[in-house]
């Protein structure tokens, strides 16, 4: 009887761990947070939607969505976003904090924005002459890597 309760505690655990952990879904954009849905007509209005992912792990839930322009934008489970991939062109002006773009114009004139993410409270950037800049929060520079 030992052995079956073992057997049935693994055949438990092993469903829960791959039901926990699905991966990527595709998605149609309207299931996309509301958060993320606003952020995409007001930022990029006149671009569709390729496609859009949710990806489940655990208990966190992203989603990921790629444009017809070229850009790839990751989301939290909020909506907000985490990482705004251009593809080597220039992001809109709308997407880039104004602390960013204030550092960008002041010590790197001429330049734009092809590359921006989010962690914890600091912006990573990547410049149209592939510079990596990482800044804090107040726009104060961190790190630059060529």
């Amino acid at each position: 009887m030992r052995k079956y309760f073992i057997a049935l505690v693994a055949v438990i655990a092993t469903l829960g761990c791959s039901a926990a952990e699905v991966g990527d879904v595709p998605i149609d954009a309207k299931a996309l947070p509301a958060a993320a849905k606003h952020f995409l007509k007001s930022a990029f209005p006149d671009v569709e939607v390729v496609y859009a992912i949710k990806d489940m792990d655990f208990a966190d839930v992203e989603y990921k969505v790629a444009l017809s322009n070229g850009v790839v934008i990751e989301f939290n489970k909020k909506g907000e976003w985490k990482d705004i991939d251009g593809n080597g062109k220039a992001l809109p002006e709308i997407v880039i904090p104004e602390v960013v773009r204030k550092t960008v114009q002041e010590k790197f004139p001429g330049r734009v924005v092809t590359d921006i993410a989010i962690d914890r409270g600091n912006y990573e950037i990547k410049l149209d002459n592939g510079l990596e800049v990482e800044l804090s929060g107040s726009g104060v520079i961190i790190e630059i890597d060529d």
